[in-house]
């Protein structure tokens, strides 16, 4: 079946129990960094052992299989692209809350959907109906409201941040459009271990640049037992998690499970919850209501056109 081909039903039900296992797996990675920060770990710290850990294990993976690590030298670029669209979305979604408030970058970062179904709507690879549209709008609503998002946080915005929010939604849809073609031709872990890889050079290369500059500190790496268990299982939701949805996304189609992959919020919220122990307001907890509502909504109405 083609990447954006109609999946038949059992194929369908076979790709959505992935597609949520992805969602969990992205949804534990930010709870584990907020622990792992605690224990000190800096952000890009973070970010170098992330993708470092991630192309180990992928690595690891396609050697004990037997199976090629090597890219044929025409995809090297679009692997590489990928590796800048993952710098752009990290980084981008760093450097905005320095400028605005994490709720409105985190709203911001999830029109990531919305671009990817633009583009392929555009493309002609997946035609949305007035529902799958109306239904992707209230799905972005809730996740407005299950983030938090107040007028005061919208009274203090500011061009720059805007600006790095919306460079990080664009960097997470050039990933999945990439990584979306080159799976076609690498098969899904060769593709995302080579989008970790170059995610490894870009983001050292920021860890050494930045402090150059005098733009920030050192980066701070794990200094205790419990601080390595937390980038651990970051790093292992991060790789899974995007390894997953590439998975879903042969299957469903590309547009079909970044719509769907918004369950990541929601499993980020069921997380930080019930692990790191935040509390939600009414507020929120309706906004996450209407996220699934609108999820299962679309899901419905796709499977029917399909």
């Amino acid at each position: 079946m083609s990447l954006n081909g109609s999946p038949a039903p059992r194929a369908r039900r076979l790709g959505l129990i992935v597609l949520m296992l992805g969602a969990v797996c992205i949804g534990i990675m930010p709870n584990a960094a907020k622990l792992a920060y605690g224990e000190g770990v800096s952000p890009l710290g973070l970010l170098v052992l992330r993708s470092a850990i991630g192309a180990i294990g992928l690595a690891l993976f396609l050697w004990a299989r037997r199976e090629k690590l090597l890219v044929p030298r025409k995809l090297v670029p679009k692997t590489a692209a990928a590796g800048v669209a993952l710098l752009m979305a990290a980084g981008g979604g760093m450097g905005a809350v320095a400028y605005i408030d994490v709720t409105v970058a985190s709203v911001i970062f999830f029109t990531y959907p919305i671009f990817v179904a633009v583009v392929n709507h555009v493309r002609g690879t997946t035609r949305l109906s007035l529902a799958e549209i109306i239904l992707i709008a209230l799905a972005f609503v809730g996740v407005a409201l299950a983030l938090g998002l107040r007028r005061e946080s919208l009274d203090q915005l500011n061009y720059t941040g805007l600006g790095l929010a919306l460079l990080s939604s664009v960097g997470i849809t050039t990933v999945i459009l990439t990584t979306t073609a080159t799976t076609a031709a690498l098969g899904t872990v060769r593709a995302n271990l080579h989008m970790n890889l170059w995610g490894v050079v870009y983001f050292i290369a920021l860890a050494l640049a930045l402090p150059a500059l005098g733009l920030a500190g050192e980066s701070v790496y794990p200094q205790s037992a419990f601080a390595w268990l937390y980038v651990l299982i970051a790093a292992l939701g991060f790789t899974l998690g995007y390894l997953l949805f590439f998975v879903a996304a042969k299957i469903l189609g590309a547009t079909e499970a970044s719509v769907l992959s918004i369950l990541e919020l929601v499993f980020m919220i069921v997380f930080a919850v019930t692990i790191v122990g935040e509390r939600l307001t009414v507020l929120q907890t309706s906004g996450f209501v209407v996220v699934v509502v609108a999820l299962v909504g679309f899901e419905l109405v796709s499977a029917r056109k399909g």
